[in-house]
């Protein structure tokens, strides 16, 4: 079976200062253990991050696990940027295959060019190159 053309992915950026885990996340468990921030420091590289997002028109992407920023005082404080968001105006609260809809018409109506990936990168077995 041909992997090749078999459908499209439209891929979201999100960087890792978006993601909760590095401001909030300490796990022994996983070897993962940072000085915990207070939720109003965690929050503040989210807001700093959408403030130029909002000014240049860009797409803000986060990610939150439920069980990193679902603590009471992170998610307080989350949603509070929330309705800081909110209260900007003009801004999209939206699924990402609601904004997936909006990119496929852009570039069907020609007002987006997207960087375009065709996979497989590879078609065929690669041969392994031996390190010296």
């Amino acid at each position: 079976m041909s992997l090749i053309n078999r459908g499209e992915l439209i891929e979201f950026p999100c960087h890792n200062g978006m993601d909760d885990w590095p401001q909030f996340a300490n796990y022994t468990d996983f070897k993962y253990e940072m000085p915990i921030k207070a939720p109003s420091k965690g929050v503040e590289v989210f807001r700093e991050e959408f403030d130029v997002m909002y000014k240049y028109g860009g797409l803000w992407v986060s990610v939150w696990h439920p069980f990193v920023a679902g603590r009471l005082a992170n998610w307080d404080k989350i949603a509070e940027l929330i309705e800081y968001m909110k209260a900007k105006g003009d801004v999209w609260f939206t699924k990402m295959e609601d904004i997936a809809r909006y990119v496929r018409r852009c570039v069907d109506d020609g007002s987006y060019t997207p960087r375009i990936d065709k996979l497989p990168y590879y078609t065929s077995k690669v041969s392994a190159i031996p390190y010296n």
